[in-house]
């Protein structure tokens, strides 16, 4: 009986692997990634979308890593001239049954002062950091175009 369930938690633990999934409680990640840059670039874009699953709001605060000296959230913004810029996030509040899109040309994890560039078809972890709750860590490929 005890291997049974041994091997029904091993194989529920595969599957979320396979899907490409982490989950911290009632908080899903899903198609995390981040951009490929050129070796000597500080700096790299990641991307993801988070639901909340739980009955909760959970508020999202930051990132961090072990490759980057700091990790922000952004989002990009158009001025009245029509230029795009980033502008520092200080957090996203996702209610129950929410969802955040970070994607390409709108919100973005920035992570910033990279010490050591993962090539494409690398990947590093990387921990979401929240107010109030643990982190919800999740691999991130290293991708040159977006899934």
């Amino acid at each position: 009986m005890m291997y049974k369930a041994f091997f029904n938690a091993l194989t529920g633990a595969a599957l979320l692997a396979l899907a490409g999934a982490a989950a911290a409680d009632d908080l899903v990640l899903e198609d995390a990634w981040l951009r490929a840059v050129p070796p000597v670039s500080p700096t790299m874009a990641g991307y993801f979308t988070l639901r909340n699953d739980g009955d909760q709001a959970v508020e999202l605060i930051g990132a961090k890593t072990d490759i980057a000296g700091m990790a922000m959230l952004h989002d990009t913004e158009t001025t009245d001239d029509g230029q795009a810029r980033m502008v520092h996030l200080s957090g996203i509040t996702l209610e129950p049954g929410d969802e955040a899109t970070f994607a390409p040309g709108g919100k973005h994890l920035m992570l910033m002062k990279v010490d050591t560039i993962p090539e494409a078809g690398e990947s590093v972890e990387i921990c979401l950091t929240f107010r109030d709750r643990e982190d919800l860590c999740g691999d991130f490929p290293v991708r040159r175009e977006a899934p």
